[in-house]
């Protein structure tokens, strides 16, 4: 069965303020989906809803064709829900190697089967992330060490080694330099082709239009638009509410 994620709309109120709006939107399999829009839009409050952090107010959320709005965080994990946040939550006190390390030995303690496809093997698995995220050469370095763009790829690899169906990235180019960013779209892209749909949070605009599939576009808690990268630098609402000016 192919993984996908659906929100049926969804809205999460604190308070009296409304923070998401009756959203309602597709991942497909195989894809890279975008997600813009002005600070304080509700684009983390909406990942936090698909990762079940925070319970919406309204509307459900379903991942393989099963309604998981009311799942565990832990558990989404689990069925193939991998994430990273905006704020980096690295062991800052661990290398490189050692924080993808620790992250793929807690995935085995609660994944039997996991266990099983790895297990003498973990060290070859550990290999092969650091090679396509491009970290071996930092391997040893202390986390709290390495810049904040290589930082970012360890955060990702961490979330790789769940061997997730869907990853969740919040604005995960923050701090890289142009040629970070550009690599970083090519790993995205050749994560997607390996299987693996992508929901990203993103402010970097050549980011997004040069690997996106599709981008949603939020603002003040409701979807303003939907449409391909094209469409979207086209899009009258959304040059008003956040690009501002036409891409020629």
């Amino acid at each position: 069965m192919n993984e996908f994620l659906s929100l049926e709309n969804i809205s999460v109120y604190f308070g009296g303020h409304i923070a998401v709006n009756e959203v309602s939107l597709n991942i497909e399999p195989g894809t890279i989906t975008g997600l813009i829009g002005p600070n304080g839009a509700g684009k983390t409050t909406l990942f936090n809803v698909i990762s079940g952090l925070i319970s919406p107010s309204s509307g459900r959320v379903m991942f393989a064709e099963k309604d998981i709005t009311s799942l565990a965080p832990h558990k989404r994990a689990r069925i193939g829900i991998g994430r990273t946040f905006q704020k980096l939550e690295l062991f800052n006190s661990l290398s490189v190697v050692d924080n993808i390390r620790v992250s793929l030995e807690i995935s085995n303690q609660w994944n039997n089967s996991r266990t099983a496809i790895l297990g003498s093997n973990m060290n070859s698995e550990i290999e092969r992330i650091l090679d396509m995220t491009g970290l071996d050469s930092v391997r040893n370095s202390m986390a709290s060490e390495i810049p904040t763009g290589q930082a970012r790829l360890v955060e990702l690899s961490r979330a790789l080694v769940l061997s997730p169906s869907l990853l969740l990235l919040d604005e995960p180019a923050s701090g890289q330099n142009d040629e970070e960013t550009e690599s970083f779209g090519l790993l995205l892209r050749k994560l997607c082709d390996s299987g693996i749909s992508i929901f990203l949070v993103e402010h970097d605009m050549s980011l997004v239009m040069n690997t996106c599939d599709l981008v949603n576009v939020l603002d003040f808690g409701s979807v303003i638009a939907k449409g391909s990268p094209a469409e979207i630098q086209e899009h009258e609402l959304v040059i008003e509410a956040y690009l501002g000016v036409k891409k020629r």
